[in-house]
C-alpha cells in the first residue's frame, strides 16, 4: 500500500515537473512571437509597400489558443500549444528574413528602373526596339513596385528578384549599344578632322574662317561624345543631334573639296579615301594602288597617276613611298 502511494507520488511530481517545463517554454515561444510581430510591425506595417503583405502575414502566423486552465492538467493539450508555438516562431522569423531582403531589393529597383527609364528615354530614336523592351520592363517593376504580391513575402521577394536580374541585364545591353554608338560617331569625328586638316591645306582666305569654325565644332563634339561615354546618364547626350551636326560639317567640306577640286580630282579623292579606311594603315604596292583607283573610278591609268600627284600637291593626300630594288 505504502509502495503504491508512493510510485503515485512519483508520477505525479513527474508529469507536474513536465508541465511546469512546458509552460515555462510556452512562455519563452510566446514572448519571443510577439517580439517578431512588434519589430516587423514597427519596421514595415507603415511601409506603403510591404504593409499589406505585413498585414496577409501576421494574420496567418496565428497559433493556436492556449489550453484553459481545466486543461493544464493534459501534457498533450501543452504539447499541442507549444507545437503550434515553435512552428509560428520559426516561419515567423524565416518571413522576417524576407522581409528585410525584400525591402532592400525594393529599395534597389526603384533605383535601376530609374536608370533603365533614363536610357529607354536615351535610345528612342538610336535603338526603338531596345527602348520598347525597356519601357516594358520599367512598367513591370513600377507594378511591383506599387503592389508587390501580398500573399507571400518569400513569393514577393522571388518576384521582385527577378524583375531586379532583368532590369540589370537590360540595362548592361542598352549601355553597351549607346557605347558602340558614341564610338561610331567618335569615329566619325575623326574622319572629319582628317578631312579638314586635308581641306586647310588647300585653303583660301575666305574658307579659313569657315575651317576654324568647324574645327571648333568637332573639338567640342568630340569632348561631349567622351563625356558621355563616362557619364551617360548624367550627360543624356541626343545621338541624333550629334550626327546631323556631323553630317552638317561633312556636307560643307564636301562643298570646300569640291570647290578647289575638279571633278575627277574630287572621284579619284573620295575613292582613295574609301581604300585608305579599308586599308587600316597597311601598306600596298603603288601598282596596285593606281590599278585599284582606275577599276574604282573608270580613269585610265596614267590619269589616275597624274590625279594622285595633282591631290597630293594641292594637300588633299598624303602618299608615302618606299622604293625597294
Amino acid at each position: 500500500m505504502v509502495e503504491a502511494l508512493l510510485e503515485a507520488r512519483a508520477r505525479g511530481e513527474a508529469d507536474l515537473s513536465k508541465l511546469e517545463a512546458l509552460v515555462k517554454k510556452a512562455n519563452e515561444l510566446r514572448t519571443n512571437l510577439e517580439a517578431l510581430v512588434r519589430a516587423i510591425e514597427s519596421k514595415y506595417a507603415a511601409d506603403p509597400r510591404l504593409g499589406g503583405v505585413v498585414k496577409n502575414l501576421l494574420r496567418a502566423i496565428q497559433p493556436q489558443e492556449p489550453p484553459g486552465d481545466q486543461l493544464l492538467t493534459l501534457s498533450s493539450s501543452l504539447e499541442k500549444y507549444v507545437s503550434s508555438l515553435e512552428t509560428a516562431v520559426k516561419a515567423l522569423a524565416s518571413y522576417a528574413v524576407a522581409l528585410d531582403r525584400l525591402h532592400e531589393d525594393l529599395v534597389r529597383l526603384e533605383k535601376e528602373a530609374g536608370e533603365l527609364a533614363a536610357w529607354e528615354e536615351l535610345l528612342r530614336e538610336v535603338a526603338p526596339h531596345l527602348a520598347a523592351e525597356a519601357a516594358k520592363l520599367v512598367a513591370k517593376a513600377r507594378r511591383l513596385l506599387s503592389q508587390p504580391p501580398l500573399e507571400d513575402p518569400q513569393r514577393a521577394l522571388d518576384e521582385v528578384e527577378l524583375c531586379l536580374k532583368e532590369v540589370r541585364a537590360h540595362a548592361r545591353v542598352c549601355r553597351t549599344v549607346y557605347s558602340n554608338r558614341l564610338n561610331d560617331l567618335l569615329s566619325e569625328v575623326s574622319q572629319l578632322s582628317k578631312s579638314l586638316k586635308r581641306a586647310s591645306r588647300a585653303q583660301t582666305p575666305l574658307e579659313a574662317g569657315k575651317l576654324l569654325a568647324h574645327e571648333e565644332s568637332l573639338k567640342r563634339l568630340e569632348e561631349r561624345l567622351e563625356e558621355a561615354l563616362r557619364r551617360p546618364l548624367e550627360l543624356k547626350l541626343d545621338l541624333t543631334a550629334v550626327k546631323r551636326e556631323l553630317e552638317g560639317i561633312g556636307r560643307e567640306l564636301a562643298e570646300l573639296a569640291e570647290s578647289a577640286l575638279s571633278g575627277e580630282e574630287s572621284g579619284v579623292a573620295k575613292e582613295l579615301e574609301r581604300l585608305a579606311r579599308s586599308l587600316e594603315s597597311r601598306s600596298v604596292s603603288y601598282a596596285s594602288l593606281v590599278e585599284s583607283l582606275s577599276r574604282r573610278s573608270g580613269l585610265a591609268i596614267e590619269k589616275v597617276c597624274y590625279l594622285l600627284y595633282a591631290l597630293e600637291k594641292k594637300g588633299y593626300a598624303s602618299l608615302e613611298v618606299r622604293v625597294k630594288v
